[in-house]
């Protein structure tokens, strides 16, 4: 009778299935120790646990300041735009400030 299999944790294929991350993604957050994980007989294998608690959704708030900067980081990237093109720009943001 073969011995019981020992279970590690999910391998990086189903821990990708289960969050909706890449492998890749996942391999950097293992990497940058974001997410712990550990390698047994070659492969590489995510607690449950740890990967639900990876993949909870944060809750953000923006202070003034904060949105004041992204916007400036935005603005430095984005290319010269024409009169109609602003005009686009500023309708569709003006939309979504009217609450």
């Amino acid at each position: 009778m073969p011995a019981p299999r020992r279970t590690f944790g999910l391998t990086l294929a189903e821990a990708a299935e289960r969050s909706g991350y890449g492998v890749s993604t996942l391999r950097r957050h293992i990497k940058d120790g974001g997410l712990p994980a550990v390698k047994a007989k070659g492969r590489v294998y995510i607690r449950p646990d740890d990967l639900d608690e990876f993949a909870e959704p944060v809750g953000m708030s923006s202070t003034e300041e904060s949105l004041q900067e992204w916007a400036k980081r935005v603005a430095a990237k984005a290319p010269p735009f024409s009169a109609d093109q602003r005009a686009i720009i500023l309708s569709a943001f003006a939309s979504t400030l009217r609450d």
